[in-house]
């Protein structure tokens, strides 16, 4: 035993035997129950700043009343993968909650061994978002979801613990001393804001959660407590490299804009996907106010192209080239051509008639007429005129 409570009885019935943990809310025991012969897990649920019982005392009496309401709704629940609420004491100056003592190992120190498969990530994953949906369904928002609070049963199956009790007061709300209650790394930026009553926010730390689970680093953990707060609300997270088919399923959930986050139902398909093996390539969904985002339908095979249709034989016709083109020039030469040769033949035909009208060449003598024989006949003299005598030739 820690602190002199060794046998130390609450309620008459409850022997603590063992201190299993201790957080901003209070210390967890394994106890003995003295009336059922079994043991249990207690939770001392303390105010986080122990100046408030002595400096305000209603609102230490306001603390008290949420841990009861909520406790007290918690145990309603029945589920698989949710620690179950024995009993709750209100003795002393705080109650205490008896609650399943569940053997195994936090999902915190399996993951000090090393990172998990994507597949095996998405199992872990399914069995604590049904967890929140059935504490969610009631009405309570867990708040702390983290490694350290799921725990981890013999046959690997998940339960998550301290529904509503982590951080009652508000994820963000540091102490007088400093203290956050809750754990920096993993609260919703919304929440830091002080915006405390959407589901949303449990599933972005079941994002995160998803994220060390498999990358092996926390994503927005810094040096100290306020670098790690400004981290969650500007720092932007680092594109998962190890994830696999769940890294689109990160990319969804990890957005600072609550409404643009799917929902507790598409996530369970997502999840439900990658833990098959079957995993779509998902988009990142988005979302307005009121209109809820649905997962992208499966791929379609491609359609071949379709070819316009041609007759089967056609004849080519050359494009008209525009005017003053080079083209229309190379057109036009062979016609310019023709017209010139036709000019020319027309224009030696001319010549040629002309010169077998008129065979006198200008000198007095006819080309015609050379060759001819002395005793042709004279040439014709025009009319009018008279001919001059031939000189007679002596003899």
């Amino acid at each position: 035993m820690n602190g002199g409570s060794a046998h130390r009885v609450i309620d008459g019935r409850f022997e603590l035997r063992e201190r299993l943990g201790s957080g901003g809310m209070g210390t967890v025991w394994r106890a003995w129950d003295t009336a059922l012969h079994r043991e249990v897990a207690l939770k001392e649920v303390r105010p986080p700043d122990p100046a408030l019982a002595a400096g305000d005392p209603e609102a230490s009496r306001t603390l008290r009343e949420r841990v009861l309401r909520e406790a007290r709704a918690l145990a309603r629940i029945s589920h698989p993968h949710v620690v179950t609420i024995h009993h709750i004491v209100d003795e002393g100056p705080h109650p205490w909650i008896v609650m399943e003592l569940l053997p195994g190992t936090t999902l915190q120190d399996r993951l000090a061994q090393g990172p998990l498969a994507p597949r095996d990530a998405a199992r872990i994953g399914r069995q604590v978002l049904s967890a929140l949906r059935a504490a969610h369904a009631a009405g309570i928002h867990h708040r702390d979801v983290k490694p350290a609070n799921v725990l981890l049963r013999a046959d690997g199956s998940a339960v998550l613990t301290d529904f509503g009790i982590a951080a009652l007061q508000g994820s963000a709300s540091l102490t007088v001393t400093g203290d956050l209650i809750g754990s920096p790394e993993y609260i919703a930026p919304e929440r830091i804001r002080g915006r405390d009553n959407d589901a949303a926010s449990d599933l972005w730390s079941l994002g995160l959660v998803l994220y060390v689970c498999v990358e092996g680093v926390s994503p927005l953990r810094r040096g100290t407590t306020l670098a790690t707060l400004a981290a969650v609300l500007d720092d932007p997270v680092p594109p998962p490299v190890r994830s696999g088919p769940l890294a689109p399923v990160l990319n969804a959930l990890l957005v600072r804009d609550a409404a643009a986050r799917p929902d507790a139902a598409q996530l369970e398909t997502m999840l439900a996907q990658v833990e098959s093996g079957n995993a779509p390539h998902w988009a990142q969904p988005t979302r307005t106010a009121g209109v809820v985002p649905v997962p992208p339908p499966p791929p379609s095979y491609p359609t071949p192209p379709q070819t316009p249709y041609q007759p089967a034989t056609t004849r080519t016709r050359p494009r008209p080239q525009p005017r003053g083109s080079a083209g229309s020039a190379r057109n036009r030469m062979p016609v310019v051509a023709a017209v010139i040769a036709m000019a020319l033949a027309v224009t030696a035909g001319a010549v040629l008639v002309l010169a077998l009208r008129n065979p006198d060449n200008g000198d007095g003598n006819s080309s015609a007429g050379k060759g001819r024989s002395s005793g042709s006949s004279p040439a014709p003299t025009p009319t009018g005129t008279t001919s001059p005598s031939p000189t007679p030739t002596p003899t």
